[in-house]
């Protein structure tokens, strides 16, 4: 990566107890930065995506810092966390009071929707707010619906599950499905998302073989492969809801242990990854392979503009939802340089006012400057004037409703392997492993009408 001379960047990459010193490269004399905790998954379940969306925060730190900072003179901190995609309530609470020991004024994680959930127990009374790019799970709507408006500090930039599972259930439908049977994560994710699914799936009319539930971290799934393997009646598709590494080994003992290979199989979100292609080990072994996803990299102007910069600074491609991290990290930027334009002694703003600024700069309200992902300096300089901004996101609309949702548009996509030619919307997979296929898009009116 490269850096500017102000960037400032301590990155935990062990457990979670490890002791890491500041990477100090601020220039003598700097005034003190304003300190963000950026909680991803660098190892665990989601270790393989983790790095993609720690960069997509560094990216914004990148253009924050090159731009002058978050105002009064202050450059942006980053202090990067591995949750190890650990989702046991004492991890994610213990996680919780560490990121509080780092005098962070804000949070951007986690992914995995049981350490948001946990971090937020926390964070929440300590007014620290927070932003998720990829929880997804429906309790994090019930969670801010419990507060009054007041004391809500928890936003993600990804939408809610509730309108997937009826995503899945279309999947389902186009892929001429009867018999769907339903392997899913056991935790805050997969538990109310599996649930979601089977009830949407016979609200349709359709017949539920078997719904499984199964832990992370498993060496092996074969018992519940070879529930849904046996079930009666004989699923004829199966929906799964799964990380990179869960999802790649369910995939691999399911061949192993003599499934048949004509099923479809029909992914969410956690298994459209690159990740999940290396898990398999073998992309030929994908087969019938579809899923549903909310969609994080349309061609927009927002996300052309950030692929851009991000291809530019680390040499990659963005991974999905990469740019639902550079948002959360930008309007959390964004938000910061807002409160700290009002107030001129200097001070650093406090958890309430950068809360309350994260509305101001993400929804529209009267006259304001619309800026995209990838202009982050205009939107600083902006801010600076005293003027408002509207933030136009990378992974699409960011504006946060009541209980800090936002509602994007979904894809129906397949997995293409590597013998067969990327279709016009494709998301390749690192080592032209193969793509995925987006190849029908839903708005959320024809989701839910």
């Amino acid at each position: 990566m490269k850096r500017s001379v102000v960037a400032y960047v301590t990155a935990c990459v062990g457990a979670l107890a490890c002791a890491c010193a500041p990477e100090a490269t601020l220039d003598p004399g700097t005034l003190a930065p304003v300190r963000v905790a950026v909680v991803t998954s660098l190892s665990g379940g989601l270790g393989t995506d983790g790095p993609g969306w720690r960069d997509a925060s560094r990216l914004v730190a990148h253009e924050v810092n090159a731009a002058g900072g978050v105002g009064n003179g202050r450059p942006l901190e980053l202090v990067v966390l591995d949750d190890a995609t650990d989702v046991d309530p004492d991890a994610t609470a213990a996680l919780g009071e560490r990121v509080l020991g780092e005098g962070v004024v804000g949070v951007v994680g986690a992914a995995a929707s049981g350490i948001t959930l946990g971090m937020a127990n926390v964070l929440t009374p300590a007014q620290i707010p927070q932003v998720s790019c990829c929880s997804t799970s429906d309790l994090i709507t019930q969670f801010n619906e419990a507060l009054a408006p007041e004391a809500r500090f928890l936003f993600r930039t990804s939408a809610p599950d509730r309108l997937q599972a009826r995503v899945v259930s279309l999947a389902a439908t186009d892929r001429g499905c009867t018999n769907l049977a339903i392997l899913h994560l056991d935790d805050s994710y997969g538990q109310h998302f599996g649930e979601a699914i089977e009830a949407a799936w016979r609200a349709a009319g359709g017949t539920v073989s078997i719904r499984v539930s199964y832990t992370e971290n498993e060496p092996s799934y074969a018992s519940e492969v070879a529930m849904v393997r046996d079930a009666v009646p004989a699923p004829d598709c199966i929906a799964l809801v799964a990380f990179p590494r869960s999802g790649g080994t369910i995939l691999r003992d399911w061949l192993s242990a003599g499934g048949y290979t004509t099923i479809t199989w029909i992914g969410t979100d956690g298994v459209r990854s690159p990740g999940f292609v290396e898990e398999v080990g073998d992309p030929t072994l994908i087969r019938n392979f579809y899923g549903t996803s909310p969609i994080t990299d349309a061609a927009t102007p927002a996300y052309n503009a950030f692929r851009d910069r991000f291809e530019s600074v680390f040499g990659s491609t963005p991974i999905p939802f990469s740019s639902n991290q550079y948002d959360a990290t930008a309007l959390m930027a964004l938000a910061i340089a807002r409160a700290s334009a009002q107030t001129p002694d200097g001070s650093v703003p406090d958890g309430p006012a950068i809360r309350d600024a994260l509305r101001e700069v993400a929804n529209p309200n009267g006259e304001r400057t619309f800026v995209r992902a990838g202009d982050l300096a205009s939107a600083l300089a902006e801010l600076q004037r005293g003027n408002d901004v509207d933030y136009d996101g990378a992974s699409g609309n960011t504006n946060f409703d009541a209980v800090g949702n936002v509602v994007t548009p979904y894809e129906i996509w397949r997995f293409d392997g590597p013998a067969v030619p990327p279709c016009a919307t494709s998301t390749l997979v690192a080592g032209m492993q193969g793509s995925f296929c987006r190849f029908r898009t839903l708005s959320a009116e024809e989701i839910e009408p």
